[in-house]
This record gives structure tokens, C-alpha cells and sequence, in this order.
């Protein structure tokens, strides 16, 4: 997002520059030259390996490297399009019309949106998406071509053209623009407008990821009501009611804060879940973002000479909102408080166009009640997302006490105690990523050190490493996904273990709260800071693994590189021949059963499955490992075990894993989740 709302900011300040020259030929010269460019850099849309970043240090900027040496100047190319080709527009006699044509850029968006992870990326690799992407680049190119050779032919003096009024009727001629000239509070509208729009977008994408559920392609439903509204606020005012929208945002930021608050408060029990919360915050993002467009386009500019102007303060605007969470929510928050710092802004501007000024009689009247409202909404909102109530809660049997967090570009990590009442023998600390459970540790002397959540002794992975020590004098061990270091209890000291972790801040969590790395007794132990398949990738040919361990897929967003026929062809070139690779597949959203499946079979490996079900008293969590190996005395020695559900009849309701044959091998080329999505 910082990178393409950055970039959009750049194309639109090249084309507000652009119709400031003096003549529409001078104007149309330099854009083809740019296309022309554009054109023939579009040909390497994918980056090649030599992009590939050496180390983990400051991920933001290699990102914005490999995206803008692939895709830069085709992407600057395209951004430029919208406010230019609307400029020259305003010469023909339709110039009335022209913010219509923003709307349907936006419809090219949204189709596109949707297209990609549901037409495109199920069916095509990356090299032909890569082909077609320059295909369409080139088609683009052609038909801008003439839309410039007509600018050039009519060499009229730029930014002659006039439109028609806020209300739609009236038209300015002459010299009487002049007087319409935008004022600085104006021009700071258009721009803060599209901002808190921005901030709204990013911060519900990431506040139902956090506290929802991590569910992939979620950003495709936010980013897509995003644009829903740009296309409905541009393409007519009949679409956009200010007090309507500015009434129901007051309505939805209560509701939506207040789910569990306010029907406590009134007495009443009321059992909401995921659906209730992700529908709401839906609901919310679209008439915040209407209501923020649609007063963006009330205080569009009348005169069209300041086209290209206007929408280079709302690509600021934009710009803004993914650069104050890039960089500073990020590096100064370790919580997600733009959250509130967004919801807070919300209701100020939805009380000042619900309750603006009527008859000048009644203006000091709707002045106090505005304003009382702002203030009671204000604290309202404070009372129900006040973030640091959930940091520290006490009841009768437990009390939760947030020990640390941090956030950075990874996301954020944190750690709880957790102090029951009456079971003291069950305190822990609980380790947090996102909202998903990565480790939990006893506190108690006795239970210290005996593998939880998805490692106990009994799960699959314990089983495989028991398997694997009592076989062999000493192992060598790959983990990658640090977590709490829970799989460090299994290390004796003629071992070696090697952690493989991509996140500095899980590394300082895990040693600072955690003791599972200290009390370690492998003889030999090492943390691998950086991508695990770039570090393996790196490593001698001679150095080979027993087991290797991959943890890194209990979120909604996986990382789908370390799933692939190259990176376990990585995985295999490091391993022992009567070696094991175990993977932790448990997934509350993408069934990844039937992707580690096909890859075993490529490699040509046997394997098994192990199911568990949750074990509260000993802090285990229900989970699926994924085993193979060549080693035919352990498949008979440990059989695969499914999950089954069974009704009262002994039918079986539901049965885990579920094989999907047919599914297509996924590859560094192609990947999609559409076909394993829950």
C-alpha cells in the first residue's frame, strides 16, 4: 500500500505538472516519450534473483526496491493516466461529465480486484500473468497513443477548459474562475479527506486480521468497498446523502465498538461471533468511506483548470494515511491504536456534517448540541476501545496481565501471564502473534519444560523427534518458526538445533519472558535471524539436517514460499536420507493438507498425518502434523490418525484431514488458495 498509494502521489504530481506547460502539444511529447519507456520496461514485470534481499535488515526498503525495479515506471505510467487524460478532456464539450470518468477508473480497479484472486491466479502462473500484464500494458500504451496525438493536434493553451459548478448548474466563463480559486482550508479538505478514508481502510484491515480473524484475501473485501464508494460518490450526488451517512457512522461506531459493551450495559446477554464482528466492521468502513468521498466530492473544484490540483492533494491525502501507518504507527505503537486515533476522527466529522450550520437564527443552538455530541461520542469511544483495558483483566478464578508487546513491519508479537485463582499449578505465560497462539509455558517448577500447545509429547512432531533420538546418538535439528522455543524441551546435549526465525521481535519475546532456549541442552544451538528458505538456501551443501520442523502456518496469511516444489526441493537437499521433514498444517482457514500431500509425492517420500484433540489441563491445543520421510519401521510404528466427529448413531459428521485430489502442485510460479480456502 505505501508503495502504490507513494507512487500514485508521484504520477499524479507528474501529470498536475504536466498541464501546467503551456501547450497540449508540448504536454502530449513528453507523455509519449514516457510511454514509449514505459512500454519497454514493461516486458520485466516480475523481478528476477538477483532482487532476491541478502538479509533481514529494514524490509521496508527492500520491498520498495524489488517492487519499484519491476514495476516502477509502467506503474507511474499508469498512475499519471486518470488526472491527465481528464485534463485533456476538459477541452471537448462533455467536460461537464469529467469526474464521471474517476469513477469509472475505479470500476477498472474494482473488476481487477476481484479478477486476480479469483479468475487469474487460480488457473495462470506467474511467468503468464507476467505475459499477459505486459500484453495489457502494451494495448494501454496504444490507447493512449491517439488520446495524446488528439491533445497534440489541438494545441489549445493548457487549462483552457471550464466546468460547471458544485451543484451542477452553473458554468464559469472568462475570467470569472479567477475568483474561484480554492482557499487553503480547501485545499487541506482535499486532502484530509482521502486520509482518514486511507487510514480507516488500513487500520479495519488490520483490526479484523488482529482481533477478528487473519482470514486470507480478507483485504480483498475492505480494499474492494474502498473503491465501491470512490465509484459511487464520483459517478453522481444523487448517491450520497451528507446527514444520512453522517447519522448512520455515529450509529455504526457505536455499534461496532459496543458489541459486547452496550448490551452488557443495558442488561442484556447477546452471544455475538465472528460474523456479527467482521460484518459490522464492514458496514462501518463503507459509510465512513462515503461519507469521507462524498464530502471529498462536494469540495470538488469548480473550475477545471484545477483538475489535476484536486487530485494531486487526494493522492497526498492517500498517500498519508498508509505512510503514517507504515511509518510511524509501526515504529512507534506497540498496539494498534490507530484504531481509535481514526474512529475518534470519524465521529468529529461525522458530527460536523450532521450538524452543520442551518438558519443563522439556529446557528449557536446546532453549534452547542454538534459539539456536545462530539464530546460524548469521543468518550464513548474511548470507554469501548480503550486499549489498554484488555492488558491487564481480573475476575474471580483468573487474572491476565500483559507482560510485553512489540510491533514492527512483521506484525506484533506479545506476551501474557496468566494466574488462576484456584489451579495455581496451571499459571503460565502465553505467547501471541497477531491474535494467534505461538507457545504457552507452565510456570510451576514440575511442569516447566513439558512441551504445550501443538508439541506435546503425544502430537505428531513429538513423536517424530522421539522416534528420531531414540534411533540415533545425536541430531541435528531445523526448527522454523521459533514461537515461546517450545521445541527446544525435546534438545539433549549431544544435539544440535538451529532456529529459523524471520521476526527480531519473536526472538527478543522468546528470550526475555521465555526460558525454553536458556534451559536448552542441545550442545550446539543457533537462531537464524532472516527467511528460512533464504537461509537454507545459503547454507554449505554439506550441511544436513534429522529432522526438520516447519511452524509457520497457523495463520490466516502463510507464507506460500516455504510450501512450494522448490523450497521443499531446499527442504530435501538438506536432509538426511532417513531423515524426517514434519509440518505443523493446523490452519482454523486454508486446508493445507492437500498441498504438503502432493509435494511428498514429488519428492518421492512416504508419509503420515497425526490429528489431536484439545487437552486443556495440559495446555494443548488442537492440532494436525503432516510427517514424511523414508523411514518404513517409523510409518508402521506410528500410524496416521484423522480427527473424527461422530453423532449419537455413530455416523461420522466430520473427518480430518480431507484430501482434494487433483489439486495442482503448487510452485514458485503458481500458488493459489482459492481451492483450499475453508
Amino acid at each position: 500500500m505505501l508503495f502504490f498509494q507513494t507512487l500514485l502521489c508521484l504520477g499524479y504530481l507528474y501529470a498536475h505538472a504536466l498541464a501546467a506547460l503551456p501547450s497540449r502539444k508540448t504536454q502530449a511529447r513528453i507523455h509519449v516519450v514516457l510511454l514509449v519507456l514505459a512500454a519497454m520496461l514493461a516486458a520485466r514485470v516480475l523481478p528476477g534473483a538477483e532482487l532476491r534481499p541478502e538479509s533481514p535488515d529494514f524490509p521496508v526498503f527492500q520491498v520498495l526496491l524489488i517492487l519499484g525495479a519491476s514495476v516502477g515506471l509502467p506503474y507511474f505510467c499508469l498512475a499519471t493516466t486518470g488526472p491527465l487524460v481528464q485534463h485533456w478532456f476538459t477541452s471537448t464539450p462533455h467536460a461537464s461529465s469529467v469526474f464521471r470518468l474517476y469513477a469509472l477508473s475505479n470500476v477498472g480497479s474494482f473488476l481487477a480486484l476481484f479478477s486476480f484472486p479469483y479468475v487469474l491466479e487460480p488457473w495462470l502462473e506467474q511467468q503468464e500473468m507476467g505475459y499477459l500484464w505486459t500484453a495489457g500494458f502494451w494495448v494501454f500504451a496504444s490507447l493512449c497513443l491517439p488520446v495524446a496525438l488528439g491533445a497534440w493536434q489541438k494545441n489549445s493553451p493548457a487549462g483552457s477548459a471550464q466546468s460547471d459548478a458544485v451543484d451542477g448548474a452553473t458554468t464559469i466563463k472568462g475570467n470569472e474562475s479567477s475568483a474561484l480559486k480554492p482557499s487553503l482550508i480547501q485545499r487541506m479538505s482535499w486532502m484530509a479527506l482521502p486520509a482518514l478514508a486511507s487510514l480507516v481502510f488500513i487500520a479495519t484491515t488490520d483490526q479484523i486480521s488482529h482481533d477478528v480473524a487473519p482470514e486470507p484475501r480478507l483485504w480483498v473485501s475492505t480494499l474492494g468497498i474502498y473503491l465501491f464508494t470512490f465509484i459511487l460518490t464520483f459517478d453522481h450526488p444523487r448517491w450520497y446523502l451528507p446527514k444520512l451517512f453522517a447519522f448512520f457512522t455515529l450509529v455504526l461506531l457505536l455499534a461496532t465498538s459496543g458489541l459486547s459493551d452496550i448490551p452488557r450495559w443495558l442488561g442484556i446477554e447477546w452471544d455475538y461471533g465472528v460474523n456479527e464482528v467482521r460484518w459490522s466492521h464492514y458496514a462501518l468502513l463503507c459509510v465512513v468511506c462515503m461519507l469521507c468521498h462524498g464530502e471529498l466530492y462536494r469540495r470538488r473544484p469548480v473550475d477545471t483548470r484545477r483538475l489535476t490540483e484536486f487530485y494531486l492533494c487526494m493522492s497526498i491525502g492517500g498517500a498519508f494515511g498508509g505512510l503514517f501507518v507504515t511509518l510511524v504507527a509501526t515504529q512507534f505503537f506497540d498496539d494498534y491504536f490507530e484504531w481509535l486515533i481514526a474512529l475518534v476522527l470519524v465521529a468529529l466529522l461525522a458530527c460536523h456534517v450532521l450538524f452543520r450550520f442551518g438558519a443563522q437564527s439556529r446557528g449557536h443552538l446546532r453549534h452547542a448540541v454538534g459539539a456536545l455530541t462530539a464530546v460524548v461520542m469521543v468518550a464513548l469511544l474511548y470507554a469501548m476501545q480503550n486499549p489498554w483495558s484488555w492488558r491487564e483483566i481480573r475476575n474471580d478464578d483468573r487474572t491476565e496481565v500483559l507482560l510485553d508487546q512489540v510491533r514492527n513491519f512483521y506484525g506484533t508479537v506479545s506476551v501474557k501471564e496468566r494466574r488462576f485463582v484456584s489451579e495455581p499449578e496451571r499459571n503460565d505465560r502465553v505467547f501471541f502473534s497477531g491474535n494467534v497462539t505461538h507457545g504457552q509455558q507452565f510456570l510451576s517448577d514440575d511442569l516447566r519444560h513439558v512441551p504445550t500447545t501443538y508439541y506435546a509429547r503425544d502430537s505428531g512432531i513429538g513423536e517424530t523427534l522421539q522416534w528420531a533420538m531414540d534411533q540415533k546418538p545425536s541430531l541435528s535439528v531445523a526448527l522454523i518458526g521459533l514461537g515461546a522455543g517450545t521445541l527446544a524441551n525435546y534438545a539433549r546435549q549431544v544435539d544440535s538445533y538451529d532456529f529459523y526465525e524471520i521476526n527480531p521481535a519473536a526472538v527478543q519475546i522468546a528470550q526475555k519472558w521465555f526460558d525454553n532456549l536458556s534451559a536448552c541442552k542441545a550442545g550446539e544451538q543457533n537462531i537464524l535471524l532472516g527467511d528460512a528458505r533464504l537461509r537454507m538456501e545459503q547454507l554449505p551443501k554439506d550441511k544436513m539436517y534429522d529432522v526438520i520442523v516447519l511452524d509457520a502456518f497457523t495463520g490466516g496469511s502463510v507464507p506460500i514460499h516455504l510450501l512450494t516444489r522448490e523450497a521443499f526441493q531446499i527442504y530435501r537437499d538438506h536432509l538426511n536420507p532417513d531423515g524426517y521433514i514434519a509440518i505443523n498444517i493446523t490452519n482454523a482457514y486454508l486446508n493445507l493438507y492437500p498441498i504438503v500431500k502432493v509435494q511428498a509425492e514429488v519428492l518421492g517420500m512416504s508419509y503420515r498425518h497425526k490429528y489431536q484433540a484439545v487437552d486443556e489441563v495440559r495446555n494443548v491445543r488442537r492440532n494436525l502434523h503432516f510427517i514424511m520421510t523414508q523411514d518404513q519401521a517409523y510409518l508402521k510404528a506410528y500410524p496416521s490418525v484423522n480427527r473424527e466427529d461422530r453423532d449419537d448413531q455413530g455416523r461420522v459428521l466430520r473427518s480430518e484431514p480431507y484430501d482434494q485430489p487433483g489439486l495442482r502442485l503448487w510452485t514458485d510460479q503458481f500458488s493459489s488458495i482459492a481451492p483450499i480456502a475453508r
